[in-house]
């Protein structure tokens, strides 16, 4: 009825109608002149260029040039190469293997050199990390220039020496460098709430992604939804546009580059393989074979992924490996190069397989519309056989080099991948399943000379199941589906679209149901902080609950907990970053959760640290403290904080980070007022609460009285009840039911980035399940599925109140400290937790 009245007595003639309210604001529209009125919608369309086009568009064009001019030295170099061996073979041949080998091995040392003393996170392919930042998890130095330069130069000098690798997974971790060092220029541009937006970051480093593999295959479609399978669980489509502007003006560049600097060659793959496949290229009867083909690509795709980590693993483990190499991470790396230069030597056994050729070379022969053992007017020419028949002598099989080639970069390419240098894995599996498909294309030329369908019909063409090969291939061991559109893209025709599919399809259901994509391999042999993708048809991700993964034993406070049992409590979980509150022992009701440091603040406040323990525990005055937090605020503004999607951002805001310190769990955290960091009282806090501000509890200095009165009463102090009221609580931290399943849990914790979830039954707090629980129970899903883990030895909570004059200090400080629920260990010997992670360099 009151708003009736309102209502009614704004629309009296006496009352204030909206019309009254907005003359006002027409007034003063009126006052705008016209030249006014420009300037400001001038000023707006800047902005809008600026902040959502020119951005993405320079991040392309950078990202595009940095492409063309490494291609340009690598094919000098891979040049320079050949024509070198040339010369040293018209004068010895014993001189032209030493030229051989010392080229690859020289240029390889440099690449190793260079990143071990630039940049050591430069190493590898980058996608795994990339995979693992675009999930909340802020690793240090991946995204600098000095990593930028030392990819560029190490990438340059690995791939222009002759190593079966691939630039993909380099680039895309370039593209995701560029785009972040955009991010840093623009963050100091003030004037507008997009810069500072949150999850700007994670919107450039999406669209660098996509810039990465647009400069490797110049296919720009292909390139965004790669990016997307390949770094994202899930995607968000506001996103979408800025990727693929971005993609398409580094394509523009990088095919108009390639058109005036280098022509037609070049030292990688290229959109220049343009197939003349005729419109019927393929019959209905082919179409088993290629679902065969593809049911084989997966096979070999989980078995490639299976060597690559078990040799990961030997490398780390065998005790002869690290007897004879020493953990030295420039000597493994020599001794594959000198292995690799002695294998490809066109004069020994690289006679037999081509070695002499690059993967650009040989990806074109594998292309190619004619056929090697056909006598017809379809037969190669001499030129392309001399490559596969052992020379002019032509004593070669062709069936014995594609086998030969297969096998051999199968097992090199498993290595080289893990040495001490940037390396990608995606133009390797593109080269090796080409070569298993034309294998397969050869074969049925021979037992069907004249085509399925016999004379009259369409032939067969070895070409198309070379195409199809590489794409089934690389999609089995990148677990992709985006490889189909780039080899539309890379061919320029969309006749072998259906065959690829069909093949594709069948190798990711074989891979899939095997073993993780390689790049959650690598991220599991390295240790990395990433929950991984639940596998298709795992019957056992609905049947373990979550109750058989939860920690039941919590650690807790309530409301009527005295300021030394808290006390007690921080010195004995230093892992733990925030604690939940209950209502009291009996019930433990979960009210919320609050920060350890917010704890730390309010006993600071109440009780003197330095006269509950021996320390000497330098004080901060309230001008040190003070500058701290203006640091931390001027820090924090001129960065975006975007470890997390904007879904999972907003999830951050309720659910507070847990179990995470950087200090060593076996030392015991002793409160001060040195543990108060700035950035828990900003508004920005994740959980910070704006009405309930304790400020003054910090900065009140207690005077001489109280001093005084504190040394002859600490007991009574700390006795006393602990006050809540106080401090900043989390009134909705994230709570899962006993019911939910495995898949349940992972795909909450994948959409909105969650680190850890409390278990309560009616309201009633009976565990808390992070990151390490979900982790330990899918370790062996592969093999034996779901498996709900062993319960820990460990104390991460507790059901019982802790009273210390009941325990045993001595046996709760020794045991030994595990990670705590979330998991995010990544360093086998220390591991530390936390979003800022430290990745120790590793012999791989």
């Amino acid at each position: 009825m009151s708003d009736v009245k309102r209502s009614l007595l704004d629309m009296s003639p006496g009352g204030k109608t909206d019309d009254a309210d907005e003359e006002p604001d027409d007034h003063v529209e009126s006052n705008e002149t016209f030249a006014e009125f420009c300037t400001r919608q001038a000023q707006n369309v800047v902005h809008f260029l600026v902040e959502d086009w020119f951005l993405s568009a320079l991040l392309g064009i950078i990202t595009a040039v940095l492409s063309v001019g490494m291609d340009v030295a690598i094919e000098v170099l891979q040049h320079a190469h050949v024509t070198f061996y040339d010369k040293m073979l018209a004068i010895s041949s014993y001189l032209a293997f030493s030229q051989w080998v010392a080229h690859i091995v020289i240029l390889t040392m440099f690449a190793a050199i260079f990143c071990q003393i630039v940049s050591k996170q430069a190493v590898g392919s980058g996608i795994p990390e990339v995979k693992v930042i675009m999930h909340g998890f802020k690793m240090e130095n991946y995204l600098t220039t000095r990593t930028l330069v030392a990819k560029m130069v190490g990438l340059t000098l690995a791939m222009g020496g002759g190593l079966p690798i691939g630039k993909e997974g380099p680039f895309v971790h370039m593209g995701a460098i560029v785009a972040t060092l955009l991010s840093k220029i623009t963050s100091a541009c003030q004037y507008s709430a997009f810069f500072s937006n949150e999850g700007r970051e994670m919107e450039m480093l999406s669209s660098g992604c996509a810039v990465g593999i647009a400069c490797t295959f110049s296919a720009p479609i292909g390139a965004v939804l790669y990016a997307i399978e390949s770094t994202s669980k899930y995607f968000a489509v506001k996103n979408y546009w800025r990727g693929f502007l971005a993609a398409t003006c580094s394509a523009i560049v990088f095919r108009c580059a390639n058109f005036f600097v280098t022509a037609e060659q070049s030292g990688t793959i290229t959109a220049f393989y343009q197939t003349r496949f005729p419109t019927d290229c393929f019959l209905v009867e082919e179409l088993p074979i290629f679902l065969l083909l593809g049911f084989i690509s997966g096979l070999m795709g989980s078995f490639f992924i299976f060597i690559h980590r078990q040799i990961s693993i030997f490398r780390s483990k065998n005790r002869v490996y690290k007897l004879i190499f020493r953990n030295n991470f420039l000597a493994f790396t020599v001794f594959m190069a000198f292995v690799v230069g002695v294998l490809t030597f066109p004069n020994g056994l690289g006679r037999y397989f081509a070695g002499r050729l690059t993967f650009r070379e040989t990806m074109a022969d594998f292309f190619n519309n004619c056929t090697w053992v056909s006598n017809d007017s379809r037969r190669c020419p001499d030129t392309i056989l001399t490559h596969w028949t052992g020379g002019s002598e032509g004593d070669v099989s062709i069936f014995t080099s594609l086998v030969l080639y297969y096998i051999l970069y199968f097992v090199l390419v498993a290595i080289c991948i893990s040495i001490n240098v940037p390396a990608g894995v995606f133009v390797p599996s593109f080269i090796i399943g080409a070569a298993g498909g034309r294998l397969m294309g050869e074969t049925m030329v021979v037992l069907f000379p004249e085509g399925m369908r016999g004379p009259g019909g369409p032939p067969i063409h070895p070409g198309l199941y070379a195409v199809v090969g590489a794409a089934a291939y690389t999609g089995a061991v990148t677990h992709t589906l985006s490889v189909s559109v780039i080899i539309c893209e890379l061919t320029g025709q969309l006749s072998p679209i259906l065959p690829v599919l069909i093949a594709m399809l069948m190798g990711n259901a074989v891979c899939k149901f095997l073993q993780p994509s390689i790049y959650e391999s690598i991220i599991r042999v390295k240790k990395y902080p990433y929950l991984p993708d639940l596998p298709p048809s795992r019957v056992s991700v609905h049947t373990v609950k979550v109750e058989q993964l939860m920690v039941t034993d919590v650690i807790y406070i309530t409301k009527d907990m005295t300021y030394r049992e808290m006390k007690e409590i921080l010195q004995l979980a230093p892992h733990l970053r925030s604690f939940p509150i209950v209502t009291d022992h009996e019930n433990k009701i979960l009210l919320g959760s609050v920060a350890k440091r917010y704890l730390t603040m309010l006993l600071r406040r109440h009780v003197l640290v330095n006269q509950q323990d021996s320390r000497n525990i330098g004080r901060m005055t309230p001008s040190e403290i003070f500058n701290t937090i203006r640091r931390t605020s001027m820090r924090l503004s001129r960065r975006s904080p975007s470890r997390r999607s904007n879904s999972s951002q907003t999830r951050e805001n309720s659910v507070p980070e847990t179990a995470r310190s950087d200090a060593p769990s076996d030392q015991v955290e002793f409160v001060s007022e040195r543990t108060i960091s700035g950035n828990t009282l900003l508004s920005i806090s994740p959980l910070h609460c704006p009405n309930n501000i304790p400020l003054q509890a910090v900065f009140t200095r207690p005077s001489s009285a109280d001093l005084s009165k504190t040394e002859t009463n600490a007991d009574i102090l700390l006795n006393r009840n602990i006050d809540l009221d106080e401090i900043a609580i989390d009134a909705a931290p994230f709570q899962l039911v006993l019911g939910s399943s495995l898949y349940k849990v992972h795909t909450l914790f994948s959409l909105l980035g969650l680190s850890h979830a409390y278990v309560t039954d009616c309201g009633k707090l009976v565990g808390v399940v992070g990151l390490k629980e979900l982790r330990d129970a899918m370790a062996n899903i592969y093999v034996r599925g779901a498996v709900a883990p062993v319960k820990p030895d460990r104390k991460l909570t507790s059901g019982t109140f802790l009273d210390m004059s009941h325990m045993n200090k001595d046996k709760l400080l020794n045991t030994p400290q595990t990670p705590p629920a979330n998991g995010l260990s990544i360093n086998m010997e220390s591991p530390k937790f936390g979003n800022s992670l430290t990745v120790p360099p590793m012999a791989l």
